[in-house]
């Protein structure tokens, strides 16, 4: 995900495999497609209420903190290991593209916490952040036929300190 510059109209879009290993890499199906303040269908996506609700405990240990926010006041804070939170975003539409991102981090480097999305009538997809500084964990996912609504998590399954996820974002694509 990439936003343009104030004077900006074009961009350039690449693939690269950087040098070392002995097997080629492999680029298909690139697009653009350009987002306007499209609606975000997550329910207090920064936690910013200084409540949980309605994000709903995966585990125990993971709490809202008033600091380590990516932008506002506060953030998710995950327990050290087998702790998060997950919400059940309804009303999504069955058979169409949605993108979900969360921003994450983790207290000690080389450690994950993961941003994901499941129940959505397709194969549970994640991506994790192992930086101590936070990075954004865009995912693309397509509901089932008959499904209407999708569970986005914040999780950290093992470690010896806490992950954080702030500014989720599920919006409707196609």
């Amino acid at each position: 995900m990439f936003t343009t510059g104030a004077a900006n109209t074009t961009a350039t879009i690449y693939c690269w495999k950087n040098a070392g290993g002995t097997a080629a890499g492999y680029c298909d199906d690139i697009a653009v497609e350009r987002l306007s303040t499209p609606a975000n269908l997550m329910t207090n996506p920064g936690f910013e209420t200084g409540s949980l609700s309605p994000w709903a405990l995966s585990g125990s240990g993971s709490s809202v903190v008033a600091s380590n926010a990516h932008t506002g006041t506060k953030a998710l804070q995950t327990g050290a290991a087998a702790s998060g939170v997950e919400q059940s975003a309804t009303g999504l539409a069955p058979s169409t593209t949605y993108l979900v991102t969360g921003w994450a981090k983790v207290a000690t480097g080389g450690e994950q916490v993961a941003v994901g999305v499941k129940n959505f009538g397709g194969t549970e997809t994640s991506s994790s952040a192992s930086g101590t500084a936070y990075s954004q964990q865009p995912i693309f996912f397509t509901t089932g036929n008959t499904n209407t609504s999708a569970t986005t998590y914040c999780y950290k399954n093992s470690g010896s300190a806490a992950g954080y996820c702030d500014d989720y974002t599920l919006i409707k694509l196609s």
